[in-house]
């Protein structure tokens, strides 16, 4: 059986790339999501979760080109919770397949590249803000316009 979910955590793995039966590629990494709780003025890990997550197709493509061990992430897909017996031993497992995945931005930015389908092939557009004019975010003063954006340093 299978639920959805949606998990927050950290890559415990690198991802590895597979190719399973008929091409199709296959991406699986580790994923640990603790539990916090701030309790008399200091936060406290509770719990923590371990997931073996499996990606497919152009996901996992992806996520392989994009994912690296540390590196925070949500991500929302099917869990399954399996029984396993080998060499006498025993256990549960607890897995994901990732239907979509990316990063918690509460922990740093990210660039987002579109991957260009049902398009012509072109170069990725190169952002190169250091040598542009600077934007109307960059130069309005706080308190006028829109409403100050969280990390404003205008």
């Amino acid at each position: 059986m299978s639920d959805l979910i949606a998990a927050t955590g950290n890559l415990t793995s690198s991802p590895l790339r597979h190719a399973v039966s008929g091409g199709v590629t296959m991406v699986t990494f580790g994923l640990a999501s603790t539990e916090r709780r701030f309790d008399n003025g200091t936060w406290t890990d509770v719990h923590t979760n371990f997931y073996s997550v499996s990606v497919f197709r152009k996901l996992a493509e992806h996520a392989y080109a994009s994912l690296e061990k540390g590196q925070r992430v949500i991500l929302s897909g099917k869990l399954k919770v399996r029984s396993w017996e080998a060499n006498g031993k025993s256990g549960t497992s607890v897995d994901l397949e990732a239907t979509s995945i990316g990063p918690d931005l509460m922990f740093g930015v990210a660039t987002f590249v579109k991957d260009g389908r049902g398009a012509q092939s072109e170069a990725p557009v190169v952002d190169d803000r250091a040598s542009s004019a600077p934007d109307d975010w960059a130069t309005r003063v706080p308190g006028e316009g829109a409403p100050d954006a969280v990390g404003d340093h205008a």
